[in-house]
């Protein structure tokens, strides 16, 4: 019995460790402001218009905030508990996946987050770039704070783009 416990002390102190240092390994968003506009439940999700067909398996709601990066801003390398549809309302910005493969949006233009992937968007402009973010996320996890449901993640090795 005491080397269960012995056991199990000594793992949960590893995972806390583990916890810590992917904190410290963390890359926080510089240069970044993010104002929350509106959340909403919607329910299961079927419906379909157009040709495009929106699932979910769950109930799901939206959460709307507006992003401004400063020039030479980021959001940090994060992820999302869901899928964002993203719209760059004006400016430029590259999105830079786990793959360091680099994708530039630029105003009247969008990019989707999903499969909860790691990335990061830059302004290298000159401006500030505006975007609207719309997460469509479970229920549950729209009841956090907006500042919740961003995942902070460590730079991937070999993408040196911060």
């Amino acid at each position: 019995m005491r080397g269960r416990l012995t056991a199990l002390l000594a793992m949960g102190f590893v995972l806390g460790m583990m916890l810590v240092v992917g904190a410290a390994l963390a890359t926080p968003p510089s240069g970044q402001t993010v104002t929350p506009l509106t959340k909403a439940t919607l329910g299961t999700l079927d419906a379909e218009g157009a040709g495009i067909e929106v699932e979910s398996k769950q109930r799901a709601g939206i959460a709307i905030a507006k992003v401004v990066l400063e020039p030479g801003g980021s959001t940090g390398w994060h992820h999302i508990p869901g899928v964002t549809l993203v719209s760059v309302a004006s400016g430029t910005v590259a999105v830079y996946d786990v793959k360091c493969e680099k994708t530039v949006v630029t105003g009247g233009e969008g990019f989707v987050e999903d499969r909860n992937e790691s990335h990061v968007v830059r302004n290298d402009g000159n401006v500030d770039a505006v975007l609207y973010t719309t997460l469509i996320a479970p229920t549950r996890l729209l009841e956090l704070p907006f500042e919740e449901l961003r995942i902070d993640d460590p730079q991937p090795k070999g993408c040196d783009v911060l």
